[in-house]
C-alpha cells in the first residue's frame, strides 16, 4: 500500500463515481478501478458496495476514509515542515529565563515570533543563570538571558546588551528603611543579608559583593537561595534585606523597594547564544527581542 493508492481512494470516496475520480486524478477509468481493488485486496476488506447503481462507502470503507484523510494531510504537512526545515523556516527554539524576568517581555515577542515562523516550535526553561550558561554550551537550550557578567568571559557564547536594570534594596514591610525614600550604603553595615548562591549565579554575586565592599561593608550573609522568589520569601519574613533587580519587584507586594545612595551600577542584561548558532528562526527571535527593548525604552 503506498500513498497514491490512499489518494485514489479518498478522491473515489469524494466523488462516488468512478468517472468524475478519475477525471480529477487525469487517469482513465479501467486502471483506476484496478488501483481500488488492489487497495481493498491490501486492506482485506471491501471499501465500497458495488451494488446499487452508485459507488457507496462499505461500513469498513467509512472508517478507512476518515484514517486515510488523516494520513494523507500528516503527510502533506510533513513534505511543509522538511521544505521549511531546509529553507530554515522549521524545526524549534528552546529559551532559558529567570523568573519573574521572562514574564516581562517574552509573552510579547513570542506573539511577534509566531507568525513569522508558524512551524517552528518555542520551547520555555525556567533556569538560574550559571544553568542557562551550561545549557547553552551543552546545546540544551539555543537562547539564554543572564547579567553581562555571566557570559563576557565565555568565547563560545556571542551575547547582546538588552536592557539596564538598577539594583534597588528589598526590606521587610515594618522594617526602618521603609520611613526613608532613599537608603545610603553606610546604613548597611550592620544589617543581614541574603543573597544568591554562587552556584547559581557566581559573577552577578561577585559584583553584589563588590558592590558592598566599595561601600566599606562586609556583609554578613545569613541566607543564600537560588532564586529570587525565595529571597524575597526570606525578606518578608523578616530575616535580612536583599539587594536585586528592580524588575524582581513583581513578586511580593510585603516587600518594600528602596533606592540606595549612591546608586550601585546596574546590572547590564543580556541575551545569550552559541556563536556559531546562526540559525534563521533564533537570529529572528533574536531581533525581536531587541526591536522589543528598543520600543520599551523609546517609550
Amino acid at each position: 500500500m503506498e500513498l497514491r493508492h490512499l489518494r485514489y481512494f479518498v478522491t473515489v470516496a469524494e466523488e462516488l463515481n468512478m468517472t468524475r475520480a478519475a477525471a480529477r486524478l487525469k487517469l482513465s477509468q479501467p486502471p483506476l478501478s484496478r488501483q481500488i481493488r488492489d487497495l481493498e485486496a491490501a486492506v482485506g476488506a471491501l471499501l465500497f458496495d458495488r451494488k446499487a447503481k452508485k459507488l457507496k462507502l462499505t461500513a469498513a470503507g467509512q472508517y478507512f476514509f476518515k484514517e486515510a484523510k488523516n494520513i494523507l494531510l500528516h503527510a502533506q504537512r510533513a513534505a511543509r515542515i522538511a521544505r521549511a526545515t531546509a529553507q530554515g523556516g522549521a524545526g524549534s527554539v528552546k529559551v532559558g529565563f529567570l523568573s519573574p524576568l521572562g514574564g516581562t517581555f517574552l509573552p510579547q515577542v513570542m506573539r511577534a515570533f509566531r507568525p513569522r515562523f508558524p512551524l517552528v516550535e518555542v520551547d520555555l526553561f525556567e533556569l538560574v543563570p550559571r544553568s542557562q550558561i551550561d545549557a547553552l554550551l551543552n546545546h540544551e537550550i539555543d537562547l539564554g538571558f543572564v547579567a553581562k557578567e555571566e557570559v563576557q568571559s565565555i568565547n563560545e557564547l556571542a551575547f547582546a546588551i538588552i536592557s539596564d536594570v538598577p539594583l534597588q534594596l528589598a526590606v521587610p514591610s515594618d522594617h526602618r528603611f521603609v520611613r526613608e525614600s532613599r537608603v545610603r550604603a553606610s546604613e548597611l553595615s550592620k544589617e543581614s543579608f541574603i543573597m544568591f548562591t554562587r552556584s547559581s549565579a557566581p559573577a552577578t554575586r561577585d559584583m553584589l559583593l563588590r558592590t558592598l565592599r566599595s561601600a566599606g561593608i562586609e556583609p554578613s550573609i545569613v541566607k543564600q537561595c537560588d532564586r529570587a522568589q525565595m529571597i524575597l520569601d526570606f525578606v518578608a519574613a523578616g530575616i535580612g534585606i536583599a539587594i536585586l533587580p528592580g524588575n524582581f519587584r513583581r513578586y511580593r507586594a510585603q516587600v518594600t523597594w528602596r533606592a540606595m545612595i549612591p546608586s550601585p551600577p546596574a546590572i547590564e542584561l543580556c541575551m545569550a547564544w552559541r556563536a556559531t548558532d546562526q540559525s534563521a528562526p533564533l537570529r529572528a527571535l533574536r531581533s525581536l527581542t531587541l526591536a522589543h527593548f528598543k520600543r520599551s525604552h523609546a517609550g
